[in-house]
């Protein structure tokens, strides 16, 4: 697969959650944090429907590809179009150059039926 710059076209948010201990010790999430708003290529790889359990769960799978960056964590989460995508693994670089950055990302989407 081919990837060029005019193939980023979509606006996305890579945020964060940063994380504190309180007066007690305990670790708590602290409000969500925008670490960068950049041009991606998104596209679906798979989507799933999980009818075992009692909630329905589906799982639609993206592949997200930006500009070459080191400052993405594998627990961020991607927000693009209203959805938040989760990292499924840590950012790799496509076609092992330092060019552009894939990361794999879940979007799970339950079914209140």
């Amino acid at each position: 697969m081919h990837v060029s710059i005019a193939d980023l076209s979509e606006r996305i948010s890579i945020v964060y959650f940063p994380t504190t201990q309180n007066q007690y010790g305990d670790i708590v999430q602290g409000e969500e944090i925008t670490r960068c708003i950049v041009w991606a290529k998104v596209y679906p790889l798979i989507a799933k429907i999980n009818d075992e359990t009692p909630e329905r769960k589906n799982v639609i799978n993206y592949r997200v590809t930006i500009r070459h960056r080191t400052d993405i964590l594998p627990n961020d989460e991607i927000l693009w179009r209203g959805r938040r995508l989760k990292m499924l693994s840590p950012p790799f670089p496509f076609e092992g150059k330092k060019k552009f950055v894939c990361m794999d990302c879940a979007e799970v989407i339950e079914d209140g039926t």
